[in-house]
């Protein structure tokens, strides 16, 4: 019967297990408190405009600066992944309206709280601001903004790259993304090749327009200390400006050729409003064609059919009828409702994308073919990473003993059942889960099954959930030395206690106040018995 319960407890507990503690970092929220470093400069003596006419444009030199939000200094996780975003405002620039409704700014309160999110999650994430201005009688004016913008993204995710040591990331996990005009600067940031340009990014009128350089040219500050942040400007052309993957938020691209025939690829998650005035889902003038010289532009509807016909790797969520902003923004501000029901899903539907992008490759497990129950049978993985861990499951069975180095565990199958499979995830250093990886044995019934009559412990956990002790209710039917051992879902052994059982019932207290939250195992073990009981900590 003991064994028919541990199945029963296994199954119930297998998926919670698993989403407590074995990838969920990066799919909700993940920590209770973050870092925010405000200000932080990454790229210098950037040309911004300032005034503009048909033929002339003044610029003034202006050091960009970013506002950087981690996970809390306690943080174990190295190598953690990094999304760089862009707010949204047309690229309007109004001298003194910055951070009003009329000029997005990177400290809108959509962006801010979409990074403040990210890294409650478990990513490092920055807010950027970028350059703005244009003059709407200039038929060019609006796309040498956007060349502007596309530039400084670029900078901005050199700058993580090239101070990835300092904030603990990963050079090859730097995602971007953006709202309206910021989603604008992330795809030309990333489908305009190295040897593109916009024709309207060269110098125009001799001295008075001048050549606003390659898209990737631009400067970047490598870090000497942290916190406070100084350093030196640097060319930053020895690494890479592409990210793994992109969001684009009611974003579109000025020049279909750039994704249709560009080298410059990205995974990319797209959202727009099917009645969206501002940016249009499909081909048009930006703001209704208000400004009328402004260029064509071709939204999400458009990107994702070309996506479609090259087989670019992409998702795309229309929303029906939906307009500008529609997760409940007001050119970047929260209209007085707040965020509004579409917020948490394009949350979600974001994270989820770029986990998939960044998954570790599915891990091989060796083992048997077939099995006879209440027998140790060992399990491993084939040629394991040294620096992944490996979170394991199993149906119609349990883990009986430690797993060794992640990669390695033993299994018991169940009488009562005659096929069990064992599933095992790769967790890299990242804190980021493969896929299950199956494998499947054939139990068979044919045996004796004297264990089952001799299993004669039971077992009750309380308070469950617990937070900082549990108290273990044990009942035996004649004195036996036990040993209480507590496991995580990655298999790891975080607690061991030998107990020595009485006839009867024993009572035994668990110090439980420094585990981490999740779902945890407690497997009770005598000569010849064990139970298992769910314990839930928070």
């Amino acid at each position: 019967m003991s064994k028919i319960i541990l199945l029963f407890l296994w199954s119930l507990i297998l998926l919670g297990e698993l989403s407590a503690q074995c990838g969920t970092r990066y799919n909700s929220r993940y920590f209770n408190s973050i870092q925010i470093f405000r200000d932080v400069e990454y790229s210098l003596d950037a040309p911004a405009l300032i005034a503009a006419s048909i033929t002339t444009e003044t610029t003034i030199n202006k050091d960009l600066v970013m506002d950087i939000f981690m996970p809390p200094a306690s943080d174990t996780v190295s190598q953690r992944p990094v999304v760089v975003l862009a707010h949204g405002g047309g690229f309007i620039n109004v001298a003194f309206m910055g951070g009003t409704v009329l000029v997005g700014t990177m400290k809108n309160e959509d962006v801010q709280a979409l990074a403040d999110t990210l890294a409650h999650w478990g990513f490092v994430t920055a807010s950027i601001e970028y350059r703005l201005g244009f003059n709407i009688l200039s038929p060019s004016s609006l796309k040498r903004a956007v060349w502007r913008g596309a530039q400084d993204m670029s900078a901005a995710v050199r700058f993580f790259r090239k101070n990835a040591a300092w904030f603990n990331i990963d050079p090859d996990r730097v995602f971007t993304g953006g709202s309206s005009a910021g989603a604008f600067c992330a795809l030309h940031s990333t489908f305009v090749d190295y040897t593109e340009r916009l024709p309207e990014s060269y110098e125009l009128v001799p001295i008075l327009k001048k050549d606003l350089g390659a898209l990737h040219s631009r400067p970047v500050v490598e870090l000497t200390s942290f916190n406070p942040f100084v350093g030196t400007s640097v060319l930053g052309d020895d690494v890479d400006s592409i990210p793994q993957g992109i969001a684009s938020y009611w974003g579109a691209i000025a020049e279909l050729d750039f994704i249709a025939h560009g080298n410059n690829k990205a995974p990319v998650v797209l959202f727009h409003g099917t009645n969206d005035l501002i940016v249009n889902h499909k081909c048009a003038k930006p703001f209704s064609g208000i400004v009328l010289t402004a260029p064509n532009t071709c939204g999400t509807h458009v990107i994702d059919s070309l996506m479609n016909a090259s087989n670019m790797p992409h998702n795309t969520y229309l929303a029906s009828g939906e307009g500008h902003e529609y997760w409940g923004a007001l050119n970047g501000d929260w209209m007085a409702s707040g965020p509004n029901a579409y917020w948490p899903d394009i949350i979600q539907k974001t994270t989820d994308y770029l986990y998939d992008i960044m998954r570790p490759a599915l891990p091989a497990i060796h083992g048997p073919d077939s099995v006879l129950p209440t027998t140790n049978y060992t399990y491993s993985i084939v040629n394991p990473n040294p620096n992944y861990k490996y979170c394991w499951e199993v149906t119609g069975g349990v883990v009986v003993s430690p797993i060794v180095n992640g990669a390695t565990v033993e299994v018991e199958f169940f009488n009562t059942t005659t096929q069990g499979y064992v599933a095992a995830r790769a967790v890299d250093a990242a804190a980021v889960a493969s896929g299950s990886a199956l494998k499947y044995s054939v139990v068979s019934t044919n045996v004796s099954v004297d264990k089952l009559s001799n299993t004669t412990i039971g077992l009750h956990v309380q308070p469950n959930p617990a937070s900082n002790y549990c108290q273990l209710l044990i009942h035996s039917e004649k004195q036996a030395e036990s040993s209480i051992q507590l496991f995580n879902a990655l298999g790891q052994n975080v607690l061991t206690k030998n107990v020595a059982l009485s006839a009867g019932k024993t009572e035994e207290s668990l110090n439980i106040k420094d585990l981490p939250k999740g779902v945890y195992r407690v497997l009770v073990r005598t000569e010849r018995s064990r139970v298992v009981e769910t314990l839930m900590v928070y």
